[in-house]
């Protein structure tokens, strides 16, 4: 009888054991480290071993862990596959699916990372300094203001009056692969399906409802405030953001003009500095001093997190905010206690 309890508990153990062991493999290999989506950037030289490999994507929080890598690849087989050259993997990416990515390199291929906030004209001046192959800047804005992407994306605006950059604020930014072959077409897709992909049917649902801080709004409205937004917000806190934008809304509300020199400065044509007074007289659309309402589009193309700000925005009091000489944003709800404050902290400009 003791004999047949011993038997039954190594058994019970042994399953237990197995058991563990089969949720720790699962874990590792088939869920991704993270289920937000974050790409990013990453390169095998010609002579890396495969747990050169491991140890780079473990430092970069791709994979929870080398030894289930390197257990991994040698059942798998995959480390003598894998290729040198760029690749753009994601936070969201399972182990087995970057061993699957990583057997495709090509050494012609280089990442580029557009950072969020900026225009369409800024972008293509970083396609020239990467120096692509296959992809210029000029070509890379021809692509872009293509009218016959409307056909395939129906979250992009019908024509409208910036004739010059029709899906300002459409063109994602984020790290991209850029494939010469695709050549700057292929470049303007990756990005406009990755924004197809951020703004969800999830988001779009949402922004169809009113809340308590913001109207029922559509996906134009949207891009257009948060690039305000990443133009605007200096200290890009999720807080700030959301400020900001309650901010644009609460001065819609009451038909006040909304007071954004980015905008201007986009219709002049640069990010800075200042326009001055001459420049603040303008009857330019994009004078949003003399002109209540959004201006006729996008300022920039904004990232998630902007995006996501103007989705969900604070109910908040504010009409006015400025940013101080130490970077730190101040909102204030009445001109006078605006006045004040900017005579207390001075601006980011003086």
């Amino acid at each position: 009888m003791r004999r047949l309890i011993a038997i039954v508990v190594i058994l019970g153990l042994f399953g237990f054991g197995t058991s563990r062991a089969i949720d720790w493999w699962n874990f590792n290999v088939n869920t991704p480290v993270s289920s937000t989506s974050h790409s990013v950037p990453f390169h095998i030289d010609v002579g890396e071993t495969s747990s050169d490999i491991g140890t780079e994507l473990f430092n970069q929080k791709l994979i929870r862990s080398t030894i289930a890598w390197d257990l991994y690849t040698r059942v798998s087989n995959a480390g003598p596959k894998f290729q040198a050259g760029s690749f753009v993997l994601n936070t969201n990416m399972s182990m087995t699916q970057i061993v699957n990515a990583l057997q495709h390199g090509r050494p012609d291929e280089k990442t580029i990372t557009f950072p969020e906030g900026f225009p369409l004209r800024y972008q293509a001046q970083l396609v020239d300094q990467k120096q692509l192959t296959g992809v210029t800047g000029d070509a890379y804005l021809t692509a872009a203001k293509d009218p016959g992407w409307r056909s395939i994306y129906n979250f992009l605006p019908p024509q409208g009056s910036n004739t010059d950059y029709p899906f300002e604020g459409y063109l994602f930014p984020d790290t991209y692969l850029v494939d010469p072959a695709a050549g700057s077409r292929g470049l303007v897709k990756e990005q406009l399906d990755q924004f197809g992909t951020i703004f969800s049917a999830d988001w779009r649902n949402q922004i169809s409802r009113a809340t308590d801080a913001r109207p029922a709004e559509d996906i134009r409205s949207i891009v257009i405030l948060a690039s305000m937004v990443d133009r605007e917000a200096n200290n890009k806190t999720s807080t700030d953001r959301g400020n900001v934008c309650s901010v644009y809304y609460n001065r819609l509300a009451i038909n006040m003009p909304l007071g954004v020199d980015a905008t201007l400065l986009y219709g002049l044509g640069r990010l800075s500095p200042e326009p001055t007074g001459t420049e603040l007289a303008l009857d330019s659309a994009y004078n949003t001093r003399k002109h209540a309402g959004l201006p006729p589009s996008a300022i920039s193309n904004p990232g998630r997190a902007a995006l996501l700000a103007c989705i969900n925005p604070p109910k908040t009091s504010y009409l006015f905010y400025f940013t101080d000489r130490a970077g730190t944003t101040h909102f204030e709800t009445n001109q006078h206690d605006f006045d004040s404050d900017v005579a207390k902290y001075g601006t980011s400009g003086s």
